[in-house]
């Protein structure tokens, strides 16, 4: 039953994904219903998510009952476990940007049973650090790490779980995630909150609009569309979502020493000697 719904619980998580996990955990007592109690092997199910983002790389392990009500591991909502850099530090090496989430999948191993792990979904969703790669650098590396869990792994994977999430992905579920958590979703498109969320690589805006704007916003043909529509507790809403690509922390540190590459910054302390690395480039 659990990988026939593996989809959907994926979209439900992916919500945890892009939240910070100090932003979690403060609201997750209020608004997420816990059973403290132990639960048979046959009534609890897990779920594998790796966040590789531009600064790093994480997993995620979740414990759930049948109804997808959040079960504690531990003292915590989650298993969490990070290490650094990002997959696309390792441009030019796919085996070792692999190699790199081998102390996350040995963490993710040791949290769920064992019994359990043949049935447990894993999926990996990367995001700008590898979508600002060029050519199949990327492609490559996201190869090598579906490699690494097919070899190494016991958990239920597919090729296409392994991926890179576009833009307009990022930025709906942190809107989600923020207005779940807010309490507005189920409530008019006003009471909503817009979101900004600053990543390595990309900077994603999100917002509620009305029908209106909607009937009028003009359509993208060739790339992401500019409006999504989702319907969240019972409500329809139609979200204005944008990707910057390249306005994101590291990546707009990288665009300003391009500019200055042979010559002194104003951005570095005068007198400093160094370099600054990213995406597999030195400055």
């Amino acid at each position: 039953m659990l990988n026939q719904n593996s989809h959907f619980i994926f979209t439900i998580l992916a919500i945890f994904l892009v939240l910070p996990l100090s932003l979690l955990s403060k609201n997750v007592n209020a608004q997420i219903p816990l059973r403290r109690h132990l639960l048979s092997h046959e009534s609890e199910h897990y779920a594998v998510i790796f966040d590789a983002g531009s600064t790093g790389s994480r997993v995620h392990v979740f414990r759930f009952d049948e109804k997808l009500g959040l079960l504690p591991i531990g003292n915590n909502i989650e298993f969490f476990m990070e290490t650094n850099p990002g997959l696309s530090s390792y441009a030019k090496n796919p085996k070792a940007a692999a190699n790199s989430l081998e102390p996350l999948l040995d963490g993710a191993e040791g949290v769920v049973p064992q019994e359990l792990q043949y049935e447990t979904p894993l999926e990996l969703g990367a995001t700008a650090g590898l979508r600002m790669l060029k050519g199949d650098a990327a492609e490559k590396i996201l190869q090598a790490v579906r490699d690494l869990v097919k070899n190494q792994s016991t958990f239920h994977s597919k090729d296409q779980w392994v991926t890179i999430l576009d833009g307009t992905q990022e930025g709906s579920y942190m809107w989600v995630a923020m207005n779940y958590l807010l309490g507005n979703l189920g409530k008019d498109y006003k009471s909503t909150s817009a979101t900004i969320d600053i990543g390595g690589g990309s900077i994603q805006m999100a917002y509620a609009i009305s029908n209106e704007q909607f009937a009028n916003a003009p359509k993208n043909v060739d790339g992401e569309p500019y409006v999504l529509q989702k319907h969240l507790m019972s409500k329809d809403y139609n979200l204005y979502v944008h990707s910057y690509l390249n306005y994101g922390q590291l990546a707009g540190r990288a665009e300003i020493f391009k500019t200055s590459r042979n010559e002194s910054n104003p951005c570095a302390l005068e007198g400093y000697e160094g370099y600054y690395s990213y995406g597999g480039v030195d400055y």
